[in-house]
């Protein structure tokens, strides 16, 4: 895959991955931890991607997205924007 395709991909990954932090909410204090490393490692696939190492960039926005799952899936994190739900494996449907 060349660079100009890759990177086209970790910034589509990334912009995804914006999305979704912004329609959620922490639900417990786990939540609060979660959503701090999934915002943080959003901030380090940035910083990679102006370094070019795409890589590192695209393991970090897919990372940040796991955390969002992971928490969503938990319990500690709850999707406020239904309209969004396309973006996460869980919902929030069940309650």
């Amino acid at each position: 895959m060349s660079n100009t395709v890759y990177l086209i991909e970790v910034e589509k990954l990334l912009k995804k991955t914006e999305e979704a932090l912004l329609s959620i909410d922490s639900v417990n204090e786990y939540g609060e931890k979660v959503l701090d490393m999934a915002e943080r490692y959003v901030a380090d696939a940035k910083h990679y991607i102006e370094k070019g190492d795409l890589r590192t960039a695209f393991g970090s926005v897919e990372y940040a997205h796991g955390l969002l799952d992971g928490g969503v899936g938990s319990g500690s994190l709850k999707n406020t924007n239904p309209n969004k739900a396309e973006l996460f494996v869980f919902s929030n449907k069940g309650e």
